[in-house]
């Protein structure tokens, strides 16, 4: 689906968020992404038949879209772009097409509390074709309990119980690992505290682990000088937005005191881990994912 620009040959390339609902204000986030670098953009919700797991409610949003495009790319409706001066998903998007690779998926990085995975799904980029169809196929159809017998934290890392499990998996035992890039954090999905003096200092900011995530984002912005929406003010007028930060005080200084007691909670939480195996998963994704 490429299309003729000058001489060149331009990729077509989506980008994509949502899920059951819609949750947070980062579309304005993405549209604005996607228009200073002419990526399609669709805020989508993934209602479909059969969905026992909430983590593929984007599974089946990428297999919807995915025929439209040369590459997808999804990105959480918690992810948050930041350096919108870089082209970098389609540079990356070039660089996997010419190596021949049908997927681009960031490290995760180690976390604060140790915890890390072999990847993150927050963001990624699908390129259509057989392998993307395949690679969601096995993902549709894994089994959770059957791939945290298979998994190995010493090997894999942290075991989420959602989607990041599956994909992983699928990648791990077929040949569509050989033909994955897996990147740095900072190049697709990092995380606040490997940003240091700028924005620029990674492409996209997931605010995975955060217990009240718009009380994250406003935190964040601060540190920066920008309002909620992460984007430069000067982007939020060219592109009409009216509605800017609008989390009141009130609001901020509740979520902070609710922030403060979740904080206290955890403490007692976490030895749980250790006492009652059955419940790692979900309680690893309370405390720390």
């Amino acid at each position: 689906m490429t299309h003729g620009h000058g001489r060149e040959q331009e990729l077509s390339i989506g980008l994509v968020s949502g899920g059951d609902e819609i949750r947070f204000r980062s579309y304005v986030n993405h549209l604005i992404y996607a228009r200073e670098h002419g990526l399609d953009y669709r805020l989508e919700i993934g209602l479909d038949e059969g969905i026992d797991n909430p983590f593929l409610y984007s599974t089946a949003i990428i297999r919807r879209l995915l025929e439209h495009y040369d590459w997808l790319v999804w990105i959480d409706d918690d992810a948050y772009f930041t350096d919108f001066d870089s082209d970098g998903i389609r540079r990356l998007a070039q660089d996997a097409e010419q190596d021949g690779k049908f997927l681009v998926i960031a490290e995760g990085p180690e976390e604060p509390n140790g915890f890390w995975s072999r990847i993150n799904t927050g963001v990624f980029l699908l390129r259509r074709g057989d392998d993307a169809n395949r690679l969601l196929r096995l993902m549709e159809d894994a089994e959770l309990d059957a791939v945290r017998e298979w998994w190995d934290p010493q090997r894999d890392g942290l075991f989420t119980g959602g989607d990041q499990d599956q994909m992983w998996w699928a990648l791990s035992t077929t040949d569509l690992l050989e033909r994955t890039q897996i990147v740095g954090h900072r190049a697709l999905n990092s995380r606040g505290h490997y940003y240091e003096d700028s924005l620029s200092d990674a492409l996209v900011m997931h605010f995975c682990g955060h217990g009240d995530k718009p009380l994250g984002v406003v935190r964040f912005a601060e540190r920066f000088g920008v309002g909620e929406e992460l984007v430069p003010e000067h982007l939020l007028d060219r592109y009409s937005v009216r509605v800017r930060s609008p989390m009141t005080r009130p609001e901020r200084l509740a979520r902070a005191a609710r922030a403060r007691a979740w904080s206290r909670a955890k403490r007692t939480v976490r030895p749980l881990l250790k006492r009652v195996p059955a419940a790692e998963a979900p309680l690893r994704r309370l405390v720390g994912r």
